[in-house]
């Protein structure tokens, strides 16, 4: 784990902040053991960690963790690997920037809704849906902007997360049905 990746790390649940010299970090108490190779790290890296922080601007710091709050973002352990984990629906320009923002771009993205993740990280606190897994298998593939790959598939099969009617359903299908055979019909009530 990095200094960079440790301090992210440490500011998506509390605060760090320099003090004549010396780190002060701020947690919760029940999330000391799971952050202890941040804290670790930052013990080794104590001097790249204060010339991080004297670089970055708080309140882009304070921008970038509300943004991956929001989107539900978490720091997960799989295989070994430290990666981030992030919600097929949720992932979106903002919350990339987000990342590199606090230095976390060079981790791995997983999806949390995705096969092989664990239980214990598919806990989901945030609004929205997941996305279907013919959808998630595509998006895996564009790594540059997976997020266009999925708005464009979900419109195709016009997705709606809390779900369509069955007539709604149908109209939509028998639509994209006539506009792909090129002939789309108009359909007036008298």
């Amino acid at each position: 784990m990095t200094v960079a990746e440790a301090l992210s790390t440490i500011l998506r649940v509390g605060t760090v902040e320099n003090q004549a010299g010396n780190l002060r970090l701020r947690f919760p108490e029940t999330a000391t053991s799971e952050l202890q190779p941040a804290i670790d790290t930052l013990r080794a890296g104590k001097v790249e960690a204060l010339a991080l922080l004297s670089d970055s601007d708080p309140a882009e710091l304070a921008h970038a963790s509300a943004v991956l709050n929001r989107a539900g973002v978490r720091i997960i352990a799989l295989g070994g690997r430290t990666m981030i984990g992030l919600w097929s629906d949720l992932d979106r320009p903002e919350v990339r920037a987000a990342l590199r923002g606090l230095g976390s771009e060079r981790l791995p993205v997983r999806y949390l809704d995705a096969p092989g993740v664990p239980l214990r990280y598919k806990v989901r606190r945030v609004e929205g849906d997941p996305v279907p897994t013919t959808v998630l298998a595509e998006m895996k593939l564009a790594e540059d902007s997976p997020w266009s790959v999925r708005d464009r598939l979900l419109k195709e099969i016009a997705w709606c997360a809390k779900g369509l009617s069955w007539s709604a359903w149908k109209a939509a299908s028998m639509k994209r049905l006539f506009q792909a055979q090129g002939t789309a019909a108009a359909v007036v009530s008298i």
